[in-house]
């Protein structure tokens, strides 16, 4: 008796086990859900809008910002881009430097697989002036930034403090 149900037990186990081997799942992976993400400015509730998918992965995106602006917030009219990457959940660069009373564009890396990130940027005093969309990665979007007077800012991510830039207006 003992016999019959081990060989009907190691019957089972070796189906269960070429089962699980077989080709077809051999080649499954997971993936995450897609996540749906709004653009700026789009309106609420409206899913299945252009503005209201998710972009492919890596697929540069054109938002504005959102936050506080200062009176000074003006488009970035033919001023430079700055890129700055967030990877690894830290900044790169940690430090730049950008043209005094000239508004730029910022183009906004994520490269940190769905980790949510933004850039806000703050004054001498910790004053927020200016400040992205919060977005996971991996994304790019480009935001026109306002005019910064000569001195000194920090650049933060709010979700994760601890990721800066320090900045120099010149």
């Amino acid at each position: 008796m003992r016999r019959a149900s081990f060989a009907a037990l190691l019957a089972a186990l070796t189906f269960l086990i070429a089962a699980c081997a077989s080709a077809e799942d051999a080649a499954w992976t997971y993936a995450p859900p897609p996540t749906e993400v709004v653009a700026s400015g789009a309106p609420s509730g409206a899913p299945g809008s252009p503005a209201a998918s998710a972009e492919p992965s890596g697929a540069p995106a054109s938002a504005a910002p959102s936050g506080p602006a200062s009176p000074a917030a003006s488009p970035a009219s033919g001023g430079e881009t700055i890129t700055v990457t967030a990877a690894n959940i830290a900044f790169d660069p940690t430090e730049l430097e950008v043209a005094a009373d000239t508004a730029f564009t910022l183009e906004f890396v994520n490269n940190d697989a769905s980790i949510p990130h933004d850039v806000a940027i703050r004054d001498q005093g910790g004053t927020e002036l200016f400040k992205t969309d919060v977005f996971p990665g991996v994304e790019t979007r480009s935001f026109d930034a306002p005019a910064l007077p000569a001195g000194s800012y920090t650049w933060v991510c709010t979700v994760h403090p601890n990721m800066q830039i320090a900045v120099t207006a010149q």
